[in-house]
């Protein structure tokens, strides 16, 4: 049958998974892909995102189609054109007029970003006229035929996207112009499948697209006759382990808040190790009830004994209906599954001075980024005000030398999105490209507050620091390494948590400032390792505060590791050796706990129980108190 001409508005649903990049850019480059079909003038397409309400800036140049479609909709909803698109951004509240308010326009297309539940609702819905996954496929395959099976049912056109954006791509597509590389080629040749292509002849999915349903929590019934009750149960534990990880990836930070607001009040962001593993169990319990038809009993343990555990078993035994009728064999099936962290490639180290552009002063590294040392103090209290308001901020760049900038021009030679050698204000030191895509809205408010502007309408991202001297000047060269000190006068450019107590602050700001390792590392650690106990002995004997075998207290020159001040010391010179060696925080918290040659043999945080927890439990102390924003747990089955 010949594919059909497009006619509008047709939706594409665009979603991506936790783990998976890009969910908006591709949304947004598929638009641009969509509206470049145009012969004369592109097409009006417009690229809704209800994850946020605080809207984008129309672009300086953008298409006739976009600006009709911008002047149609800006009296209902935040709409700007932007190249060849016009977007929408919305909150989930008014999502459903802003979909009929679009829907009601003069729009050929509308490609909708949407959270893995509304994308769902919309496919078995049939309002969806196509449908897109961004996902990591690494995991989970032996649960993918699953989906294939009911995705090929609904005959909608789906299509999958594997690989991020390029931060360079995302920028672009994100501006309405055509991105380019790898997701630029791939939205062509999406938009010419999906939106043009006869509905029922789908074009074949891949099983991939499992990990979709999986672990954005969207759980499916377990369906097909051919399917034995053991299978169909072993895939009920397996949804139902995969869901309690997630609850306990989503919950591990919690465990670490404090336990009281600084008014006295409970805080009920707390979370105690009883209800984290409670709230884990219910997860688990509530996939099986939406996944199995039988009578089975549910149990769940968690392998790891210790305190936090990122580990959970899911066991189901009885005997289940299935297809109407009983199964007189009793079944007996269990899964397990974890919430690990990501293993990281290890970072370039910064340079203490700064060369090469139009900045020669010294350097503060936050996040593996170089800046300059006021604004590295300024954004220390900006994130942590993002922080407080539930925003963990990343740095994606910061100080470039005009060789960097080179290179970045010379893959991507459009000034319109990447500023000619010389001329970017990143040579300066002064400008930082932060993300994540959920703050640029509090970003946008509050960014003023702590001396940062948003340069560039278009580039929600870049922001640059203007309480200060002049960027590229001779006053900015002055700026004393000083400013990058934190109140406690740690180079973290951070304060200690609030966990640590009176004691132990000074001898971890002191110890943070000579081996220059982040104080709140060395905080989490000793928490960890003996709760701040100066005369804690482990039963491998492993003594003192921070938990040091004899060998390595030797090969440190701790003589006492019961004196807690030389402890804390030799912690931190251990430390910085093991950062100097990895470059990553995480393969250097592995390495302190199970020494550096199995992390050295894997690049990894190596698949031992006790050091994937230990390394989970100190990046959750860590979350949120800005020097190093630790990578999000990620989640697996492992049996």
């Amino acid at each position: 049958m010949a594919a059909r001409a497009l006619r509008g508005p047709r939706l594409v649903a665009v979603t991506a998974l936790p783990g998976a990049d890009g969910g908006l850019a591709t949304a947004a480059a598929l638009g641009v892909a969509i509206a470049r079909r145009g012969v004369d003038e592109p097409l009006g397409v417009v690229v809704i995102d209800p994850t946020s309400a605080a809207g984008r800036r129309p672009t300086l140049v953008s298409a006739g189609s976009a600006r009709l479609l911008e002047s149609e909709l800006r009296d209902v909803v935040p709409a700007a054109a932007r190249g060849a698109i016009c977007t929408v951004s919305t909150d989930e509240s008014g999502f459903d007029g802003a979909l009929e308010a679009c829907r009601e326009s003069r729009a050929a297309a509308l490609v909708l970003h949407a959270p893995p539940q509304r994308w769902r609702q919309l496919v078995d819905a049939g309002e969806a006229d196509a449908a897109v996954i961004c996902a990591d496929t690494s995991e989970d395959r032996s649960l993918l035929a699953i989906a294939a099976r009911e995705l090929i049912a609904t005959g909608i056109p789906t299509g999958v996207v594997t690989k991020p954006p390029g931060l360079v791509a995302a920028r672009r597509a994100l501006a309405g112009i055509e991105a380019g590389g790898y997701l630029g080629a791939r939205a062509a040749r999406l938009a010419a499948r999906l939106l043009f292509s006869q509905r029922g002849q789908a074009m074949p999915i891949t099983l991939f697209l499992a990990v979709a349903t999986v672990l954005a929590g969207v759980f499916l019934a377990i369906v097909g006759a051919a399917a034995t009750s053991a299978s169909r149960h072993q895939r009920a534990a397996d949804l139902a382990a995969v869901s309690a990880a997630r609850s306990m990836r989503d919950d591990h930070h919690r465990l670490f808040l404090p336990a009281v607001l600084p008014s006295g009040m409970p805080n009920p962001a707390h979370l105690s190790d009883a209800e984290y593993r409670s709230r884990a169990a219910g997860a688990a319990r509530e996939a099986v009830k939406r996944n199995d038809g039988g009578e089975v009993t549910v149990s769940v343990t968690f392998p790891d004994a210790t305190f936090a555990p990122t580990r959970v078993r899911v066991a189901l035994r009885g005997q289940p209906d299935l297809d109407g009728g009983r199964d007189e064999a009793e079944i007996e099936v269990h899964a397990i599954a974890e919430a690990y962290p990501p293993p990281s490639t290890a970072a370039t180290a910064v340079p203490a001075v700064a060369s090469g552009g139009g900045y020669s002063g010294p350097l503060a590294e936050r996040q593996g980024e170089g800046m300059r040392p006021d604004v590295a103090r300024a954004f220390d209290a900006m994130a942590a005000a993002a922080s407080r308001d539930g925003h963990a901020l990343a740095i994606n760049s910061a100080f470039r030398s005009d060789a960097e900038q080179a290179a970045l021009f010379a893959a991507n030679p459009d000034p319109r999105m990447v500023a000619r050698p010389g001329t970017s204000l990143h040579r300066c030191g002064t400008e930082l490209d932060l993300g994540p895509p959920s703050a640029y809205g509090w970003l946008a408010a509050n960014a003023t507050r702590f001396g940062f502007v948003q340069r560039y309408s278009w580039e929600a991202w870049h922001y640059g620091f203007t309480a200060g001297p002049a960027p590229c000047s001779d006053a900015g060269d002055r700026v004393s390494a000083a400013n990058a000190k934190g109140p406690d006068g740690a180079m973290s450019g951070t304060a200690l948590p609030s966990f640590v107590p009176a004691r132990y602050r000074e001898p971890i700001t002191r110890a943070s400032t000579r081996w220059s390792v982040p104080g709140n590392v060395l905080a989490a650690q000793l928490l960890a390792e003996s709760n701040f106990n100066p005369l804690a002995v482990s039963p491998v004997g492993a003594s003192g505060i921070a938990q040091f075998m004899p060998a390595t207290a030797a090969a440190y020159g701790l003589r006492d590791p019961f004196d807690p001040d030389a402890a804390i010391d030799a912690q931190a010179h251990l430390m910085s050796d093991l950062l100097r060696q990895f470059g990553d925080v995480s393969l250097a918290l592995a390495a302190y706990n199970a020494g550096p040659a199995p992390v050295q043999a894997c690049s990894c945080v190596p698949a031992y129980p006790e050091t994937q927890a230990y390394v989970a439990r100190i990046l959750g102390l860590m979350g949120g108190v800005g020097a190093i924003a630790p990578p999000a747990l990620e989640v697996r089955l492992v049996g």
